[in-house]
């Protein structure tokens, strides 16, 4: 019974070999366990170690069965991978990855030593005590250690040893002087001692429990006994910490890890549509018909159904408001209170993080963003320039057919211009059919006597026509006036 027990494991290992191999041709950079030497096998398992030792021997730690090796003048890196907790960008609109590089980088000697001095201690070194290295004898016999530092960053400062380790012989001859662990997120590869997948399958996500990949043109998702858990009838599936997204047919709605639906059908979803919006709140955006609510992780709608559009409203670069439309009316939303503010408009554009323009039956005014009036709502339009002032973003205020120019809280001029408009760094200005030219303080540059007023980007002038004669200005001359 063993020989047959043996026999039938040994072609396991073989039948696994040839699949492994055809699977790391997919990943030309990793090489199969069975190719490892002494080294290469020592480093592997100095690798399992101190990856347990980081996770705190979590089981799901446990390296794939390959490796790869980089190395240069001054490092040599020996990787595999691992599948771990599922990595989520709150910008992102795909599905995560739980895939990790995990690797061991090993600083080399410039100038490795045959022999360690007696004493002598450091990563990759030994120490002990004992005579001197002439005598040949030791009365203690030398012990080498190996440590293994990790840190987040490339702060060396932060560095904490995850693992020591020690044997009766320098380790790897003594090359290096140091070894730390790196973790990194990596791309969604299949473990083949996991998983039978065909390396033509698309895996958007894969991890100890699922992997979810694209067969005949639709996704679907299997666990480690290759038992379809959600059938492969699919247009996508994205997860998320709430769930895994499916989408079939027109149809979208969060299913569990075991392909259990979870949550409602929704025409369309929207997570983490906003980067900084995770931060503030566990929400998301779903359509139902033709409106909008938010949805929390538990699947609860935290607005009413009554939404034609939900976005985001930043003030001082913080998330506190929403910029709801119902009814054709825009609606500041307080997110602290968590209700409907009185800041009730028909058009709501934000100018900057302190006003807005707003607009109710047809005039215009600006407000703070506690609703507070700046300037009344009795004007016919507020545009802006693309030009900047020292002071501010410049308005061009229309009220009676007349138009002033506008700056942080006060009128740079009067309503004495038909129109105003930008023109290469200065602002053009009409009255009565004439032309002119005034400055971002208001300041008059040429008087409005000319019958036409432009720049001749060719010659880098301004033209200014009046009665058939034609004058040219260097508008930089006009400006140091």
């Amino acid at each position: 019974m063993n020989s047959i027990k043996m026999k039938k494991t040994a072609l396991f290992i073989a039948v696994f070999l040839i699949k492994f191999y055809c699977f790391s041709q997919q990943k030309n950079e990793f090489r199969s366990i069975a190719e490892m030497n002494t080294d290469e096998k020592e480093m592997y398992d100095l690798l399992q170690k101190s990856v347990m030792a980081l996770l705190n021997n979590k089981p799901t730690a446990k390296l794939f069965p390959m490796f790869k090796i980089f190395e240069d003048k001054k490092v040599f890196v020996f990787s595999s991978l691992i599948y771990d907790e599922p990595y989520f960008q709150t910008y992102d609109e795909g599905s995560g990855t739980a895939t990790y590089t995990v690797s061991l980088h090993f600083t080399k000697r410039i100038e490795p030593k045959e022999y360690p001095e007696v004493g002598e201690s450091g990563n990759g070194t030994g120490y002990g005590t004992g005579s001197p290295r002439s005598e040949r004898t030791y009365k203690t016999p030398v012990e080498y250690y190996l440590s293994v530092d990790y840190s987040k960053s490339n702060n060396s400062f932060q560095d904490r040893t995850l693992l020591s380790v020690k044997k009766d012989k320098p380790y790897f001859d003594n090359k290096f002087s140091r070894v730390k662990l790196w973790k990194s997120n990596g791309d969604n590869v299949v473990n083949p001692l996991l998983y039978k997948i065909d390396k033509e399958n698309y895996v958007s996500y894969v991890d100890n429990e699922i992997a979810i990949y694209k067969k005949d043109s639709l996704f679907g998702i299997i666990n480690p006994k290759n038992k379809v858990i959600a059938p492969f009838k699919f247009k996508s599936l994205r997860i998320y910490k709430m769930g895994i997204l499916a989408q079939e047919n027109k149809n979208f709605y969060f299913i569990d890890r075991k392909g259990k639906k979870i949550s409602k059908n929704y025409d369309k979803v929207e997570v983490n549509f906003n980067q900084s919006f995770d931060a503030v709140l566990d929400c998301f955006k779903v359509r139902i018909g033709d409106k909008y609510t938010l949805v929390n992780n538990n699947f609860e709608e935290k607005l009413p159904l009554i939404y034609d559009k939900i976005n985001f409203f930043n003030y001082k670069n913080v998330l506190t408001k929403l910029l709801l439309e119902r009814n054709g009316k825009k609606v500041i939303f307080d997110i602290a209170k968590w209700e409907e503010t009185k800041m009730i408009y028909d058009y709501i554009q934000v100018l900057d993080d302190k006003e807005m323009i707003v607009s109710e039956n047809g005039k215009f005014g600006i407000v703070d963003h506690t609703g507070v009036v700046i300037l009344p709502l009795e004007n016919d339009s507020i545009t802006y320039l693309p030009n900047y002032s020292n002071e501010g973003l410049l308005l061009v205020i229309t009220k009676n057919n007349k138009s002033a120019l506008y700056v942080n809280r006060k009128f740079l001029t009067d309503f004495d211009y038909d129109i105003i408009t930008s023109m290469f760094g200065g602002i053009k200005v009409e009255k009565n059919k004439k032309f002119g030219l005034i400055d971002t303080t208001g300041k008059i540059i040429l008087s409005t006597e000319y019958d036409t007023l432009e720049y001749i980007k060719k010659v880098k002038k301004i033209e200014a026509t009046k009665n058939g004669a034609i004058t040219s200005f260097d508008l930089n001359e006009l400006y140091k006036k």
